[in-house]
């Protein structure tokens, strides 16, 4: 067995990092941009987002309830023509904007990209699960309340309504929606 690191396509990684990036600062507009106008979040334990609207409402809705963090870690990518993928490890911290436990994710993932005409990659899918039950961590001097749970899905990945029912939930095994990284 090899020991080394698969080369990675440069333009692809590239696109990785932008949307990386994007999903860190927050912003619904910098995350949209990292999308084809086909694109569609699919995220653990929830339904996937169909079309513009739903997406954006749920990059926004997630943005608004958690400040999050994201670390993607690019394992494998390859370019087939016009579509490019990557396969990845991801980490990420969500902190409930309204108090309450930070939430920490464990996860890996697939990138799915169209190529655009210009020649940019826009992310087409993302998909992802936990690869263990998100955990919950107290933060320093904020109050936690004993009802919140963790998402079952990182929020800007999964639908508004999904998200809203899941918060209500005793806490369970959480998987993470990363923002539209995700996001993440």
């Amino acid at each position: 067995m090899s020991t080394r690191k698969p080369k990675l396509d440069p333009g692809l990684l590239a696109a990785h990092k932008a949307y990386e990036a994007a999903i860190n600062t927050n912003q619904t507009d910098l995350v949209m941009a990292m999308y084809d106008e086909g694109a569609a979040q699919m995220p653990p334990d929830a339904p996937q987002t169909v079309g513009w609207k739903q997406l954006r409402e749920a990059v926004d809705s997630y943005f608004k309830a958690y400040k999050t963090h994201w670390k993607k870690v690019v394992q494998m990518n390859w370019v087939d023509g016009e579509w490019g993928y990557d396969q990845g490890h991801d980490t990420a911290v969500d902190i409930p904007r309204d108090g309450g436990p930070a939430i920490h994710y464990d996860c890996k993932g697939i990138l799915i990209y169209r190529r655009q005409a210009n020649g940019e990659w826009k992310v087409f899918r993302d998909i992802w699960n936990n690869n263990t039950p998100p955990k919950t961590v107290p933060q320093k001097g904020v109050k936690t309340s004993p009802t919140k749970a963790a998402p079952s899905s990182t929020p800007a990945k999964t639908a508004p309504k999904a998200r809203a029912a899941k918060a209500k939930s005793p806490p369970a095994a959480k998987t993470k929606s990363p923002p539209a990284k995700s996001k993440k």
